[in-house]
């Protein structure tokens, strides 16, 4: 899934999606479909679901995602793994949560790894 990417009339998705993994310095991927995911409403921007006939394609994107926000122009983009119902319910948990800790103790650095909150250090 691509968040954030500014939605247009007549918009060529494909060509959207080849310049974020442009932006990150990655190869484009072997995609089967891609679209955008919802109804379309004024003043929101819909997420893109991308479709790649590999796993390992994406699982290599979303490693190198964080290149975007060193970018001009996708520093507002994000990727994020494409969720069930379940999986979005139990990962906003863990977000909530990771909310809490970082209120209670902004001397660490939280963040959240195999559905887990985890902690280290800031530097």
């Amino acid at each position: 899934m691509i968040f954030g990417l500014p939605e247009l009339d007549g918009e060529d998705i494909g060509v959207k999606v080849d310049e974020v993994y442009h932006s990150m310095s990655v190869r484009v991927p072997a995609t089967i479909d891609c679209y955008r995911v919802g109804k379309k409403q004024e003043g929101k921007t819909r997420p893109i679901r991308l479709e790649c006939q590999n796993r390992s394609d994406v699982e290599y994107a979303l490693l190198h995602s964080k290149r975007l926000k060193y970018s001009e122009r996708h520093s507002r983009v994000y990727l994020s793994p494409d969720r069930s119902k379940e999986q979005r319910l139990q990962h906003s948990t863990l977000v909530r949560e990771m909310k809490e800790l970082i209120s209670t103790n902004p001397t660490k650095h939280y963040y959240i790894r195999n559905n887990k909150v985890c902690s280290a250090d800031k530097p």
